[in-house]
């Protein structure tokens, strides 16, 4: 008992350490703390369409009201022009260009911390208008802001870099647009209009502003900001191992996308692999995508196609998605005395009906259907109870979901600056099936609930829980249970600097799943740079905590975040309890830097310690990695699934 004890002591003991720091600093603003970016804008406080400006585009004199800037921010109506005068002056040459970028906070205002308002709040007041004229304006990729569109001033690097790049065609713009001249306006479906543009793969930015110009009618503009699409990137494992990527995400600026890959590993056939991938959104203004897809290398062989449209919006009505893949491999069941040859032909369909039920709370009601064949004709020899994934088998699988999803916009949660639009509301999605395998029938069913929403003065929360279980006769198989959790504070500050605080738990249960379905300690539980083969069980227990710290330094669009971590995980048995299992804890340090004006992923270097390690583990202390942003939980079902036991 006292060895025990003293293990959970080394494990736990950093843990708790990090989480007193981060929830019980006594950190205040330099500036009032009534304003978050975490919150949302009063939909009371929307532009006053009287107080406006003129706004001149291709020669059309349009108005664009004057951005509200919360009166705590600024002391005097003459501190905007003396920041806009200095800006100017500091303009005029390199240097005091970037002191100016590194030494001045950003005057732009910030959203307010009330909850009571949705993305769509500020254009309800222009509801049931017609739309007149629609304006595109594109943004070069350096040297503007997108809430600042008529302020652009690129230095003469910036400007050698905005000629080497292609910006985004307008009729690609519009082609992504929900609406058009002569509709009645839609709060509803400009807010959603607005995230689809942010989320397409080149666009950094975006923002559509409503010019009120008579009682009855309005003209609308349209901001984007474009990415630099070309880029590269890296994953070094060892001397040995690792892949090197190739790619452009918006050719001609027609928004395709053409990616080569090429990874290498001595220990594999056939190294370095080769890959090619050619993908295009949005055919037709339908919002349906293709995607194409070819690698031969490291001792496989595989190619494909996929064709899919989602839910992109509230008022979607259809979607579907169709994936053909064939591959030809071998498979290492390390059981084996050598690799087997595996060969299968995977084929997956999909199609679901969503049913706008009440505009207001954007609840709706989504059917779903879907078919999977896995075709494989060549395999190693496995077992009824193993390899699911290697098995032949069709399976059928339908759903049904309530769900109701708004957006509110806000930054410096995953991002490091630009425009971030976090969900919130609900979902209940129910899953039933039937699977077909080569050794069997039985019966699939499962259900999830999620929620999320934001309290104010504390920050976001997000809980969601699932089971399910095939039913084979009179028992159950591959059965799960999960139980998640993330929590997202408001800002503080600290000086300049912004500082966030993030806090996730996970609790997964497998039961009577297959031999070879053990859960682990992985990646996605926190624990990067660990690895350990041997360590495995049928429950796991993670918790994770974050603390961000924000820099305010902008050098060239490259933005800094400093931030430490505190992650603790236990693995153990269907029938057993948390000290009769493993312990595994990790703490440390590490920086982040990013420039969204590039697709290339954030760049992160991690000092971690480990303090009870599993024998026979292996880790890396200090880690160098690009990573990609991470995006929030939506309420969307998406197609017919399995509940995921990873």
């Amino acid at each position: 008992m006292l060895r025990l004890n003293e293990k959970y002591r080394r494990s736990v003991g950093p843990f708790f350490l990090l989480a007193f720091l981060c929830f019980n600093s006594n950190i205040r603003s330099q500036v009032p703390t009534g304003y978050d970016t975490l919150n949302l804008i009063n939909p009371d406080e929307s532009a006053d369409p009287r107080e406006i400006r003129p706004f001149f585009i291709s020669d059309i004199n349009l108005m664009i009201p004057d951005i509200p800037l919360p009166s705590g921010i600024i002391s005097s109506d003459k501190a905007p022009l003396f920041y806009d005068s200095l800006k100017a002056k500091a303009s005029r040459k390199l240097i005091t260009k970037k002191l100016y970028d590194i030494l001045i906070v950003s005057h732009e205002p910030s959203s307010r911390k009330e909850i009571s308002g949705s993305s769509e709040a500020s254009y309800k007041i222009f509801s049931g208008r017609k739309i007149r004229n629609i304006e595109v304006r594109r943004l070069g990729v350096f040297g503007s802001s997108i809430t600042m569109p008529l302020s652009s001033s690129p230095d003469k690097i910036e400007k050698l870099l905005n000629a080497t790049h292609v910006n985004t065609n307008e009729h690609i713009i519009r082609k992504n647009l929900l609406f058009s001249e002569g509709d009645t306006l839609s709060p509803l479906i400009l807010s959603d209009n607005e995230r689809i543009l942010r989320q397409l793969p080149y666009i950094d930015d975006s923002r559509i502003i409503v010019i009120p110009v008579s009682d009855e009618d309005v003209d609308i503009v349209v901001v984007t900001k474009d990415i630099y699409s070309l880029g590269a990137s890296f994953k070094y494992s060892s001397i040995t191992k690792g892949s090197v990527s190739l790619f452009e995400k918006n050719i001609f600026g027609m928004g395709h996308e053409f990616r080569i890959n090429m990874p290498y590993d001595s220990d594999l056939p056939d190294s370095p692999g080769f890959g090619v991938e050619y993908n295009i959104d949005n055919i037709a203004r339908s919002f349906t995508n293709i995607g194409l897809y070819y690698f031969d290398g490291l001792g496989k062989k595989t190619y494909g196609i996929n064709l899919d449209r989602r839910l992109v919006s509230s008022t979607t009505r259809y979607a579907f998605g169709i994936s053909i893949r064939k591959m030809y491999t071998t498979e290492d069941l390390d059981t084996l005395p050598e690799p087997v040859p595996l060969k299968y032909n995977l084929q997956d369909y999909w199609f679901s009906r969503s049913f706008l039920l009440n505009k207001e709370s954007v609840s709706r009601l989504i059917l779903g259907a879907r078919f999977t064949n896995n075709d494989v004709w060549n395999h190693p020899f496995i077992l009824p109870e193993s390899y699911h994934q290697l098995q032949k088998y069709r399976m059928y699988l339908v759903s049904a979901a309530f769900t109701f999803q708004k957006y509110y916009k806000t930054n410096l949660i995953y991002g490091y600056g630009r425009t971030e639009d976090i969900p919130y509301g609900g979902l209940i999605n129910l899953i039933a099936g039937k699977e077909y395998s080569e050794f069997k029938q039985r019966i699939y069913a499962g259900a999830e609930i999620s929620l999320g929403q934001s309290i104010k003065s504390i920050g976001y929360f997000y809980a969601s829980a699932g089971i399910s279980t095939f039913f084979n006769d009179d028992h159950t198989e591959q059965g799960l249970f999960l139980l998640r959790t993330s929590f997202i504070s408001n800002l503080s500050y600290l000086g300049r600097y912004r500082i966030r605080n993030f806090i996730k738990a996970d609790y997964t249960r497998g039961f009577d799943r297959y031999y070879d379905e053990d859960l682990t300690f992985t990646r996605a539980d926190g624990f990067t740079g660990f690895s350990n083969d041997s360590v495995g069980g049928r429950q796991r227990l993670a918790v994770n905590l974050e603390s961000v710290l924000f820099s305010p330094v902008n050098f060239y669009g490259f933005r800094f975040a400093f931030f430490g971590f505190a992650d603790l995980g236990f693995l153990f048995g269907t029938n057993e309890f948390v000290q009769q299992g493993e312990v595994l804890s990790s703490i440390g340090l590490g920086i982040r830097i990013r420039n969204d004006n590039f697709v290339f992923n954030t760049l992160q270097v991690r000092l971690g310690y480990f303090p009870n390690l599993p024998d026979y583990s292996r880790v890396n202390y200090i880690l160098v990695s690009g990573e990609q942003l991470l995006k929030p939980d939506i309420f969307d079902p998406g197609p017919p699934s399995l509940l995921p036991y990873e």
